[in-house]
């Protein structure tokens, strides 16, 4: 599958009645395109119903949008504020697929040429992640259908799929900015040989709440036991010719091959660039098994277990979260530290973003009965960065706030805009830190005397080279005894002013 993203955001200036005042070229290409007029009401109805809902609110909205046109289907994450007289339109992750490359959109995802088009069973998950009224039974799957209120991760074990089209985990991507996503390995609990691939639409209620997923679950081929072909795929998938083995000189490893010949080779780099994709391939899939098997464990899901087993089966769940969350870091720090690592640079609402990052964190908190108390909705303070970046950082800084916070206390997060520098400031009524170890609490892996097992050591390091990266920085206020306040710098985001817009 092609993706096409747009290199910068797209965007756009509209009234109050939703006509276009001015739109970036590729936005008013789409609009002609639809049969709108270039000044004319948005012609393109996804976007235009997200147009009303955010004038009808009056309050910044941010959602996923999927457009159509003929020679591509685009999704892209819509930003829209509105302003007095005027409705702000930022579109990012503007992502084109080729219709004819693409999977299609009914979620069958074997592409529109493959025999299997068609296949599959469709589900529905509410906001909560739990499965709607499926109408599917087990004659029809040839295994056990998922109940009503069985929980998606309870029936389903997503798997990363290093050789597909989409690597990573889409799903969880998605999820955390309520996006559709396409592409989904996963396999079943109850049998680890029944194999689907997932796709699914994000469900958004009335007042523009996330609702769930529709999605589609299209079963994968598998191989047979011995490693051959099933006799389906083996009808449609045509056998190369064998391959000669080649002679035993020409297996030795190139260094070898040099070294024999008298020519000096440079010992190969093991931690180079390739580093990330290796540990991303090496690791990522068997850790993931770890986590989906103990989750399965302790949740009780093929019966009654005793308590202390459970137990065991938590912290395996634990000790495999902690080493996924290691193989992202490492994954991150090699992309940042690459010479060609440059964040995109668009108008982002750090209010949306630290309100976000507080409900991801919240039931981590809930369960220490910490209060995070994140800016209101109608607090606005806009910077010029990278949204998915911001966010990482946020839940970095607040999760290292809730992780080091005692229990039945608060974390504030506060917002504040000072000559041309937007800022975020997370405070929690921890410990804190010693003045000595402001410098050090940066450095990679450095923990800080932390044992109880959570953190890399690099959440620090990764974000304030982001941050840096964007033309900000972290900075930390802390005293022994006293909590920690941490504060993201970004360069603030001038908005288009009236001025602006009549002499243009």
């Amino acid at each position: 599958m092609t993706r096409v993203a747009a290199a910068a955001p797209v965007t756009a200036l509209l009234d109050r009645e939703g006509r276009i005042l001015r739109a970036d070229d590729a936005l008013m290409t789409l609009q002609i395109e639809a049969g709108g007029e270039p000044n004319g009401p948005l012609a393109l109805p996804a976007l235009a119903a997200l147009v009303r809902l955010a004038l009808r609110l009056g309050t910044p909205l941010s959602r996923s949008v999927e457009l159509a046109r003929e020679e591509a289907d685009i999704s892209l994450w819509a930003q829209l504020r509105p302003e007095g007289e005027w409705l702000h339109v930022s579109l990012l992750d503007w992502q084109e697929r080729r219709p004819r490359e693409s999977f299609s959109r009914a979620g069958a995802l074997q592409g529109l040429l493959d025999p299997s088009f068609g296949r599959g069973w469709e589900w529905q998950v509410d906001d909560q992640m739990r499965f709607c009224r499926p109408d599917v039974s087990a004659a029809k799957l040839g295994h056990a259908a998922p109940g009503d209120g069985q929980t998606f991760t309870a029936f389903f074990a997503l798997m990363d799929d290093p050789a597909g089209a989409q690597r990573g985990m889409p799903m969880i991507e998605a999820l955390v900015r309520h996006m559709n996503f396409e592409g989904q390995l996963a396999r079943l609990r109850g049998d680890d040989n029944v194999r689907y691939r997932l796709s699914g639409t994000a469900l958004f209620g009335a007042d523009g709440t996330f609702a769930g997923y529709r999605g589609r679950a299209v079963r994968e081929e598998m191989a047979s036991p011995a490693g051959q072909p099933s006799a389906h795929a083996a009808a449609r998938v045509p056998v190369a010719p064998p391959v000669a083995e080649p002679p035993v000189d020409a297996q030795r490893p190139a260094t070898a091959a040099a070294s024999s010949a008298g020519v000096r080779v440079p010992p190969v780099d093991l931690f180079g660039p390739a580093l990330s994709r290796r540990l991303d391939s090496a690791l990522r899939q068997p850790i993931s098994r770890i986590i989906a098997n103990a989750g399965t464990i302790s949740d009780r899901v093929n019966g009654p277990l005793r308590q202390d087993y459970v137990n065991y089966a938590t912290d395996i769940a634990s000790a495999g979260r902690h080493l996924l969350a290691l193989v992202d870091d490492l994954a991150d720090l090699q992309a940042i530290e690459g010479p060609g690592f440059k964040p995109v640079s668009e108008e982002v609402d750090l209010s949306e973003i630290a309100r976000r990052a507080a409900g991801l964190l919240n039931i981590r908190a809930d369960a220490r009965r910490i209060t995070i108390e994140a800016p209101r909705p109608d607090e606005r303070v806009f910077a010029r960065a990278e949204y998915r970046r911001v966010l990482q950082i946020l839940v970095n800084l607040v999760g290292n706030a809730v992780r080091h916070s005692p229990e039945q206390s608060t974390i504030w997060i506060r917002l504040d805009e000072i000559d041309g520098r937007a800022r975020v400031v997370v405070a929690d009524q921890g410990n804190g830190v010693d003045a000595s170890d402001h410098h050090r609490i940066f450095e990679r892996f450095e923990r800080l005397g932390n044992t109880d097992g959570e953190g890399s050591g690099l959440g620090l390091y990764i974000s304030r080279q982001l941050a840096r990266a964007m033309g900000g920085d972290i900075m930390i206020d802390s005293a022994l005894g006293s909590g920690a306040r941490f504060t993201l710098d970004l360069p603030a985001w001038r908005a288009v002013s009236q001025a602006d817009f009549k002499a243009g």
